[in-house]
């Protein structure tokens, strides 16, 4: 979705939700676009790089165990502004996703459920742009929580690693073989890039080794002209 049809759909949904008496930081939410440009360098931008433990891979039946989240400013990772918090899914954690995340039971016994979590992380959000890989798994899971508390999804315009990663990092593929398709996992990009990996598997780990491949993506854009937010939506902007 073009930033043009997304300001129009955001506008409808000003004008429906704005008075319904919402939570501050999901009335702040639907203001997120304002002042959003285009034109705007990149380094004019604000970045926040999320990353999501799960129950499973289902994004109907899994829930979120885990939100980590830091912040990207003048193309620095801010790492006093971060967000982590895990999260009582509200039902069992299946032992092939423990051993993934090491998140057990009993670890999540006295967490808030993720209705309270998101809330919370939207204030940490605000308007800022929000960078994730796989994005599109993220957001399904904050947007079943957005429509479900608040009649609306996300509004923050979202990029995704992964796209950016064909885009600017691996060779052209024409006929959409899609042959390099593993090279865009986070550790092959890690490996790639030379980022040490030793939180793997943890929330808060896994979004800043995507907040420092972002960097050393944004580098490459930069290299072939790519300066402006119009640059970077044309190669990671999700749909």
């Amino acid at each position: 979705m073009s930033l043009v049809k997304a300001k129009l759909a955001n506008l409808l949904a000003r004008r429906r939700f704005g008075g319904r008496g919402l939570h501050p930081h999901a009335l702040a939410n639907l203001e997120a676009l304002e002042g959003l440009d285009p034109a705007l360098p990149i380094d004019a931008c604000r970045f926040v790089v999320l990353d999501l433990e799960t129950t499973g891979l289902d994004p109907e039946k899994d829930r979120v165990v885990s939100v980590g989240a830091v912040r990207l400013v003048e193309g620095r990772v801010r790492l006093g502004e971060s967000f982590r918090e895990l999260v009582n899914p509200g039902r069992d954690i299946p032992a092939v996703a423990v051993k993934v995340h090491g998140i057990t039971p009993d670890k999540i016994a006295g967490a808030r459920h993720g209705a309270q979590v998101f809330e919370d992380f939207l204030g940490f959000l605000g308007r800022d742009i929000l960078v994730a890989h796989y994005a599109n798994f993220d957001l399904h899971f904050i947007n079943r929580v957005m429509l479900g508390r608040y009649g609306f999804s996300l509004q923050n315009l979202v990029l995704d690693t992964v796209l950016m990663c064909q885009a600017v990092v691996l060779a052209s593929d024409p006929y959409g073989i899609n042959r390099h398709q593993k090279a865009c996992r986070l550790e092959a990009l890690a490996k790639r890039f030379g980022i040490a990996a030793p939180e793997r598997h943890t929330a808060l780990g896994d979004a800043l080794i995507t907040a420092m491949i972002f960097q050393r993506m944004l580098a490459r854009l930069e290299a072939v002209g790519g300066t402006r937010l119009k640059d970077l939506m044309r190669v990671a902007q999700v749909k």
